[in-house]
């Protein structure tokens, strides 16, 4: 990791870093069903979302963009799926599955199926009155533009990038150089990325030449996995700069740029220059 004397631009991860799921995503699928006469329990779903997701993924990576397919097209089958496997037959799910779907799919852009974590605000505006660059960079659908603008939290970023907009994911270097464009071409080792996943925002980060952290949040959803396991990541011998909350942020960032500040070490952990470059030259 570059380990800069100086952060100009600092980005996050969107889902499960800034904010998460109101209530269960299991929840929300089914009192929107209810409202269209389709009976499904939690359970169900919880059971078969995760299953149909890994599905839809392996048949057609990043929302099917190569096949031709639309973001919106892409979880319509995934949704599809999800009910017909939880056991609703065609003929009763094919009535209303078109309003259902459409049901679904605005509510996931709204302040009513998402909540902002406790430490978001603070820190937020704590990095905007130093005067931080911010943005967010999320592997996700287009929706994610209008989450941030209905949290009332666009206020505080400069751009937000949508995966399925430029057509690259994280990790890869190209939605990494992106932002830096759209910041102003700020140089890599003065760009700093949060996120809570090890291999697309902490490695995909420093891979790219910026400095990272990775937010060691409660993991809170079915693609969810614990980035502390290690061993579970591509690249398992290193251990990333990691935070369990987003309050300890700017702390951090204040031993890069050189503040004496003592760090805990149960919330801030393995941050030398040393083990940084040693984890970036890999």
């Amino acid at each position: 990791m570059p380990n800069s004397s100086r952060i100009k631009l600092i980005t996050f991860d969107a889902y499960n870093t800034l904010f998460k799921p109101k209530g269960s995503l299991s929840a929300q699928y089914v009192e929107e069903a209810k409202k269209f006469g389709i009976r499904v329990t939690r359970e169900q779903i919880n059971q078969h979302f995760g299953q149909a997701y890994k599905k839809q993924l392996t048949k057609a990576p990043f929302y099917g963009i190569s096949k031709g397919m639309t973001p919106q097209g892409w979880w319509k089958e995934l949704v599809y799926s999800t009910f017909i496997s939880a056991g609703i037959t065609e003929k009763d799910l094919d009535r209303n599955f078109d309003q259902l779907y459409n049901a679904l799919y605005t509510r996931f852009t709204t302040a009513e199926a998402y909540a902002v974590f406790p430490d978001v605000l603070s820190t937020l505006n704590e990095l905007k009155q130093h005067g931080f660059q911010m943005g967010v960079i999320s592997n996700s659908d287009e929706r994610v533009v209008k989450v941030i603008e209905n949290l009332n939290l666009n206020k505080y970023f400069d751009f937000v990038i949508a995966s399925s907009l430029v057509e690259c994911e994280k990790p890869s270097k190209r939605i990494y150089e992106k932002a830096l464009e759209i910041a102003g071409n700020v140089k890599a080792e003065h760009a700093l990325h949060v996120g809570d996943d090890v291999d697309k925002d902490y490695f995909g980060a420093t891979k790219a030449g910026w400095n990272a952290v990775l937010l060691e949040r409660t993991k809170l959803s079915y693609e969810d996995f614990s980035p502390a396991m290690i061993a579970d990541s591509s690249i398992p011998s290193h251990r990333p700069k990691q935070i369990l909350t987003l309050n300890d942020l700017f702390p951090y960032i204040s031993t890069l740029h050189g503040v004496d500040q003592t760090q805990d070490p149960t919330t801030a952990t393995d941050f030398s220059p040393k083990s940084a470059a040693h984890a970036a030259s890999h």
